[in-house]
C-alpha cells in the first residue's frame, strides 16, 4: 500500500533558504521513501513544481492549507486558526475539497523548518490549525522540524498546545526552545548542507562566481531609511575592498527583492559579478574558503560559514533576524553580527576555522533526526 507523506513548507516563492529546506527533505525522502506519494503544501505550487522537479519520483505540489490561511476573511491569528480548522473539519467548499482529499489521505503531515510560523506572519498559524484538524479526522502522525517561532503570535498558548500533540517537534533557536520546553535543535538546511557545499565546490562555474567579497542583501522587511543607511555603509565596504585589490560579487537569494541593493549601489559592483537566483539555484551558492561575506540572509550565512568564509551577519529586522543569525553564531559560525538600523560602520568580517568540521557534525546529527522520523525500510 502506497505511503502518503504530506509536507507543509514556505516553498515556491522562490527564496533560496526556503527552497533549500524543501529540496533537502525531498532528496532525503527520495533515498528512504522512494515509493511514497509526497505532497508539498506551499504558497506557490506552480513555481514549486518547477523548482523541485525530478528530486522525488512521487512529488506533487498543492496549496490547500496555505490558500485557506490566505482566504480567511479576518487575518488575525485567532480568526485564521478558527477558519482553517473549520475548512479542514467541515470540508470547505468544492474549491477546497479536492485538495482536502489529499490531506485526508496523509499518513503523516510534516511542518518543515523555517521562520514563517510566528508573529511576523500571524495568519500562518492556520497551517498548524489545519494539521491538528486533519489529525483529529484521520489519526495521522504530526511532526515539525527546525522551526523558528519568534516573535510569538498573539495566540501563542494555543499554538504551544497544538505542538504538544505532535509526535516530534524540533526548533532551531534558544527562544523557541524555551517557549516549547524543548532542547535547541537545528535548522533543516543542515540536512542538505553537505550536498549544497559539494555541488558548489565541484562546479568550476560556481567557483568562478565566488569572489573575494560577496554581498547578499534584502530589501524586504525593512524601511527606506534603514535601507539607505545600509546602502551607504555597504558602499564603503565595496570601495575599500576594490581599493585593496579584492574582487566583489553579489548573490541574489530572492529574485528582484535582493537585486534592489545591487542597483542602489550604483554600479560599483560589475554587472557580470551579479549572481541571480536562477544561477544560485541551478548551480549552487558561490562560496569558498577564505571569502568575506556581508549578508542579511540567514541561509547564505550558514552555507558560506560552513564553506570556510568569514562574514558579517546583518540583522535587517530586530527580534527576528537577530535571533536567526545568533542561532548560527551560537553553533560556532564565528561571524560578527551587526544591526542594519545601527548608525555605526559595518565591522570587519570574522570567522571560525573549526566551523567547517562543526557543520559536518551538525549535518550528521540532523540526518539522525530525519531517520528517526522516516526510518529506512
Amino acid at each position: 500500500m502506497t505511503e502518503h507523506l504530506y509536507l507543509v513548507a514556505s516553498g515556491g516563492n522562490p527564496n533560496y533558504g526556503d527552497e533549500l529546506i524543501v529540496a533537502s527533505w525531498l532528496r532525503f525522502l527520495a533515498r528512504v521513501r522512494p515509493d511514497a506519494t509526497v505532497w508539498l503544501d506551499c504558497p506557490q505550487p506552480g513555481t514549486a513544481s518547477a523548482l523541485f522537479a525530478g528530486i522525488h519520483p512521487g512529488f506533487h505540489a498543492t496549496n490547500t492549507l496555505w490558500r485557506s490561511c490566505t482566504e480567511a476573511p479576518d487575518q488575525s491569528a485567532q480568526a485564521v486558526w478558527e477558519y482553517v480548522d473549520h475548512v479542514v473539519t467541515r470540508g470547505g467548499t468544492p474549491m477546497y475539497d479536492v485538495g482536502l482529499m489529499a490531506l485526508g489521505q496523509a499518513d503523516s503531515i510534516h511542518l518543515l523548518g523555517g521562520g514563517y510560523v510566528n508573529g511576523v506572519w500571524p495568519d500562518h498559524v492556520g497551517l498548524v490549525a489545519g494539521m491538528a484538524a486533519a489529525q483529529r479526522l484521520n489519526g495521522c502522525r504530526l511532526a515539525g522540524t527546525g522551526l523558528g517561532l519568534m516573535p510569538l503570535p498573539e495566540n501563542a498558548e494555543q499554538l504551544a498546545k497544538a505542538f504538544g500533540d505532535f509526535s516530534d517537534v524540533s526548533v532551531r533557536d534558544d527562544a523557541s526552545a524555551k517557549f516549547l520546553g524543548l532542547p535547541t535543535g537545528l535548522d533543516d538546511v543542515f540536512l542538505g548542507i553537505l550536498h549544497e557545499l559539494r555541488r558548489s565546490a565541484e562546479s568550476p562555474r560556481v567557483q568562478s562566481r565566488a569572489k573575494d567579497v560577496m554581498l547578499c542583501i534584502q530589501s524586504d522587511m525593512t524601511d527606506a531609511d534603514t535601507f539607505s543607511r545600509l546602502r551607504d555603509k555597504l558602499r564603503v565596504v565595496v570601495e575599500n575592498s576594490i581599493a585593496a585589490g579584492l574582487s566583489v560579487g553579489y548573490a541574489e537569494a530572492i529574485p528582484g527583492s535582493d537585486r534592489r541593493m545591487f542597483d542602489a549601489l550604483g554600479g560599483i559592483i560589475p554587472e557580470e559579478n551579479f549572481v541571480p537566483f536562477t544561477q544560485v539555484w541551478n548551480d549552487g551558492l558561490p562560496v569558498r574558503r577564505g571569502q568575506q561575506w556581508y549578508t542579511t540572509r540567514f541561509h547564505p550565512h550558514m552555507v558560506a560559514a560552513a564553506a570556510g568564509a568569514k562574514g558579517v551577519a546583518i540583522g535587517i529586522l530586530d527580534d527576528y533576524y537577530d535571533i536567526k543569525h545568533r542561532s548560527l553564531m551560537d553553533l560556532g559560525s564565528g561571524w560578527t553580527y551587526a544591526s542594519a538600523s545601527s548608525h555605526n560602520e559595518l565591522p570587519e568580517p570574522t570567522g571560525s576555522p573549526e566551523f567547517e568540521a562543526t557543520a559536518a557534525r551538525l549535518a550528521s546529527r540532523k540526518r539522525s533526526e530525519a531517520l528517526a522520523l522516516y526510518p529506512v525500510r
